[in-house]
């Protein structure tokens, strides 16, 4: 029973210590947070980056804007004209916009998953660059955790370093 009493004393003892070591080790913790969405959006090569996918696919939409215009005309004009055409003429007519429809659906949706995917090749090499960043300023400052904004429920504004990895991501080459 006296050896019982011992372990358990000890046992209680020891977590005590432990508990008051973590309170310890974690007032020495140095933690900030990093919102990335608002650095994505800040950094330079993010516009460098939307500038370059528009002018890459700029002749593909401008291809799609026309077909589009040229459905609405050509709806408008059976509309408008319809009465006074013959029936040989609203048929084709008709028939037309049904295969400018079809031409546009079919390239519509490939084009804005072509896009899509682009976007997403591109934000991650953004994210990897932020990510980058963020390892440098931990590293610089000493940092030994660093949350995301979105996770973090609350945070004092001095321990938000957005700005700096804003900066460092800044100075890196595309």
């Amino acid at each position: 029973m006296m050896f019982k009493n011992t372990v358990t004393k000890t046992a209680i003892v020891l977590v005590a210590a432990l508990v008051m070591a973590g309170t310890a080790v974690a007032k020495e913790m140095k933690i900030a947070f990093v919102d990335i969405q608002a650095v994505a959006a800040q950094i330079p090569q993010s516009a460098t980056i939307q500038e370059n996918i528009r002018t890459e696919f700029a002749a593909k939409i401008d291809e799609m804007s026309q077909l589009e215009k040229d459905i609405n005309f050509n709806i408008e004009k059976l509309r408008r004209d319809g009465p006074t055409m013959s029936e040989q003429q609203q048929q084709e007519l008709a028939t037309k916009v049904q295969q400018q429809r079809q031409q546009y659906e079919a390239t519509a949706r490939p084009l804005d998953e072509q896009i899509r995917a682009r976007q997403n090749e591109e934000r991650n090499k953004i994210l990897a660059m932020i990510k980058a960043a963020i390892d440098v300023v931990a590293e610089r400052e000493k940092f030994d955790v660093v949350l995301n904004a979105g996770a973090a429920v609350y945070a004092k504004p001095e321990y938000d370093i957005s700005d700096a990895v804003a900066a460092q991501v800044s100075k890196a080459k595309k």
